[in-house]
């Protein structure tokens, strides 16, 4: 008699947790289709906020930006390479040979000017680099 009630508690207990759960499984069911709305509303909003967002000013400055980074940023190729060593070659015998003693002061004075401009960028951006004019930051 003992078993059989034990047997017969633990079948309504059993018999109880599963209407619980199909509670459950109702409220859920219930909510889905108001759930499925919301989500549909919110992926509407997000979309016309990204949209709004990439037909900004501020999006298009930033796509123009990327180009030029892309552009600018981007490692040397190999023809880049090969017109850079031609270039070398072309300073090394214009030095051997003495022509740069036929410049015009003019001429001088612009090839003075660009080697000095490369000469500052190299300073400034040390000076960018460690964030301190004179010295580094300890």
């Amino acid at each position: 008699m003992v078993a059989g009630t034990r047997v017969l508690r633990l079948a309504t207990n059993i018999f109880k947790t599963r209407n619980k759960f199909s509670i459950v499984e109702d409220v859920i069911e219930a909510y889905r289709s108001t759930l499925s709305n919301q989500k549909e509303k919110l992926t509407a909003m997000a979309k016309e906020r990204i949209n709004r967002g990439l037909k900004s000013e501020l999006a298009q400055k930033i796509r123009v930006a990327k180009g030029y980074y892309t552009l600018e940023m981007a490692p040397p190729n190999i023809n880049e390479l090969q017109k850079l060593k031609d270039d070398l070659g072309l300073a090394i015998k214009f030095v051997k040979s003495g022509c740069f003693k036929h410049l015009t002061v003019k001429q001088a004075w612009l090839i003075l000017m660009v080697c000095l401009e490369i000469g500052l960028w190299f300073f400034l951006g040390e000076t960018i680099g460690k964030m301190h004019i004179v010295g580094y930051k300890v």
